[in-house]
């Protein structure tokens, strides 16, 4: 009988035995399941523009006045140069034939027209006698004619004209008329125009500013210093012509006072990275700065204690935090890879997303919030 017994709680022992197998079998399933259970999520950011505009002093005393303040180098110097340009306008030499007009005097008695008599058309060009001319009554005769203003003319379809210079009543007697056009055909000589002053005042500019570069750029300590012109006056200006001077060819000779700044562009290039992060927003990070436009420029100059300040503009680029609100895990989690990029799709900082779950039985994002891993793809 004893044996028998001992036999029973033997068998009960197993199947509680069994049971606690079973369950913890079971838990170690469930805690593999959650704990092996991963969710990547990545993002293609899509990029904003961001940009800012800001001033900098620049100090240029040998050390910095101020801890935010870049150092510059400050160059004075006078030159003088002297530019030949050719002139392209031309004259046509007054008194040169443009061609022949008919005198015609319809008056009993001859009529004499001395040389630069005017000759007046209905539409108010006028034409000058080349020389005098004694027309016989009842008579015709021709006589060479040059433009009060050669400049502007240019040529004249066959008319009439009245001779200003006669007494009103004899204007319709004696007058004269042409037979073919005229156009300008006497001798032409160079001339100064005003265009040619200006290619040489900028010509002659730029070469004292080459000129001032070159010697600046010797005293600097390296290559990466970019030269800025702070100021520039102009002492002395002499011409062998002016505007309006028959001349092939002229000097123009200047002597201009310069201030020029160096400044090593990688400081710039740091502070304008700096400025900018600032008004970037906390959900993004700035990944690239757009150096095509990046720009600054001298928007102040102290003559008294040699400062300069700059104005300076940067543009870069943006793209979303994986810590955004956007990426909230509590909205994720037991999603389809399918439902995640459908919620993703709503926001235009998102161009595009993926989901990868691991292990290969786990379908929908996981439940641990630190199991979702999301990573932004720049």
């Amino acid at each position: 009988m004893y044996i028998k017994q001992n036999s029973k709680l033997t068998e009960g022992y197993k199947k509680i035995l069994l049971g606690f197998v079973i369950i913890t079998v079971i838990l170690v399933i469930v805690v593999l399941y959650f704990s092996a259970s991963r969710a990547v999520i990545k993002v293609n950011s899509a990029v904003s523009k961001v940009s800012t505009d800001f001033v900098s002093d620049i100090a240029t005393d040998g050390g910095l006045s101020y801890p935010d303040m870049i150092q510059g180098v400050l160059f004075e110097t006078e030159i003088e140069d002297t530019v030949t340009e050719k002139a392209t306008g031309t004259v046509v030499l007054e008194g040169d034939s443009i061609g022949k007009v008919t005198l015609i005097n319809t008056r009993d008695e001859e009529q004499v027209l001395v040389k630069t008599t005017r000759l007046l058309t209905p539409d108010n060009i006028l034409l000058r006698l080349s020389g005098r001319v004694t027309i016989p009554a009842g008579s015709e005769i021709e006589a060479n004619v040059y433009a009060d203003d050669t400049d502007a003319f240019t040529k004249l379809d066959p008319t009439t004209f009245i001779i200003p210079g006669l007494w009103e009543g004899l204007q319709d007697k004696v007058y004269a008329k042409s037979n073919n056009i005229l156009q300008n055909s006497g001798d032409t000589v160079k001339s100064i125009d005003d265009v040619d002053v200006t290619k040489a005042k900028e010509k002659v500019n730029r070469q004292i500013v080459e000129l001032a570069n070159t010697q600046f750029r010797e005293t600097l300590p390296n290559q990466e210093y970019k030269i800025l012109v702070v100021s520039k006056k102009i002492l002395e200006e002499t011409s062998s012509g002016k505007t309006g001077d028959q001349l092939g060819q002229f000097e123009l000779k200047m002597k201009m006072k310069l201030v020029l700044l160096g400044i090593d562009n990688d400081d710039i290039l740091k502070l304008a990275g700096e400025r900018l992060n600032q008004v970037v927003s906390d959900d993004k990070d700035l990944v690239n700065l757009n150096l095509n436009n990046f720009t600054y420029n001298i928007q102040n100059y102290d003559d008294n204690d040699k400062t300069v300040t700059l104005k300076v503009h940067i543009e870069g680029d943006t793209v979303i935090k994986a810590d955004s609100e956007i990426f909230d895990r509590e909205k994720l989690v037991g999603l389809s890879p399918k439902g995640v990029e459908l919620y993703l799709a709503n926001f235009s900082e998102i161009e595009s997303a993926s989901v990868e779950l691991s292990p290969f039985w786990v379908k929908k994002v996981p439940r641990l919030k630190d199991h979702i891993n999301i990573v932004i793809v720049e």
